[in-house]
């Protein structure tokens, strides 16, 4: 499989060739797009080349730029599920399900995240940003799925599914391929080593939930694990460190607001492709 990372302010985009197009998944903030731009150039790939973009959840840190790219390129197939599709257009990272910073070491970190993106982009990224991305509404040549379909659903010509890998977020996938590697967006990390994030992504919405998602990568074959943040890694990792974050432990910073929201269980059956404008319907 010819494969791309892209390294942005703290994201890693990842593209690979879909025929004669290449598939792009997850963006990065709003901030990033011009880093993007020139990222891309480097490597030799134009935005025209882009036919595909998998979104692995709505965070601003995934989605920040989508509505620019899609603009440039009118052609691209943005893919996301249905929870994706409807927590996009709130425009904010959904925090209604609660949540926390993984660790205290973590919470004492995180306040340099914003000087760390404007250095590394150039641009000032402001304080009533955070957490926010402008709201993206699918179009009718988006693909819109549920249940965890085959890339070639989505019209993606590699052998490969997607797996749902909540956890981080409700809305959390992750994209295995046939051949063991697997593109986890934030459902693992390999960042703050130090400072014991022990592969978890620094925020998590539930942790339970977050190790069920490792366990399900594990039995379903994944060999090599494609973070956003952080270099690649072996799954034996994520067999290693399951359980090594105790809830306890976690700074909570959001409480659940409705107690009445179902949880994804991620064993998600069957596959239903619809485009935007039936799933608004």
């Amino acid at each position: 499989m010819d494969l791309i990372k892209l390294s942005l302010s703290v994201t890693n985009c990842y593209l690979f060739r879909n025929g004669k197009g290449w598939v792009l998944v997850d963006t990065g903030y709003e901030e990033d797009w011009q880093l993007f731009r020139r990222r891309l150039a480097f490597v030799g790939l134009q935005i025209a080349q882009i036919s595909h973009l998998i979104l692995t959840h709505h965070h601003d840190d995934h989605v920040g730029f989508v509505g620019e790219l899609v603009a440039e390129n009118p052609a691209i197939a943005a893919a996301m599920s249905e929870s994706t599709r409807e927590l996009l257009l709130v425009g904010k990272n959904d925090q209604s399900y609660g949540g926390g910073l993984i660790n205290r070491r973590v919470e004492s970190l995180i306040g340099l995240k914003q000087l760390y993106v404007s250095l590394r982009t150039g641009k000032h990224q402001r304080k009533e940003n955070n957490l926010h991305f402008r709201p993206y509404t699918a179009r009718r040549d988006d693909i819109v799925f549920s249940g965890e379909p085959r890339l070639h659903d989505l019209g993606i010509e590699l052998e490969g599914r997607i797996l749902a890998t909540p956890g981080h977020t409700v809305d959390s996938v992750s994209i295995l391929f046939d051949d063991g590697d697997c593109m986890v967006g934030d459902a693992a990390a390999n960042m703050l080593r130090l400072a014991g994030t022990h592969n978890c992504v620094i925020f998590v919405t539930d942790l339970e939930q977050y190790y069920a998602s490792w366990r399900k990568l594990i039995a379903a074959g994944a060999k090599r694990i494609l973070p956003a943040h952080g270099r690649s890694f072996p799954v034996e990792r994520l067999a290693h460190n399951v359980g090594r974050n105790r809830p306890e432990n976690m700074r909570r910073i959001v409480a659940a607001s409705a107690l009445t929201h179902s949880t994804t269980s991620g064993e998600v059956t069957g596959v239903d492709i619809v485009n935007s404008q039936e799933a608004s319907k």
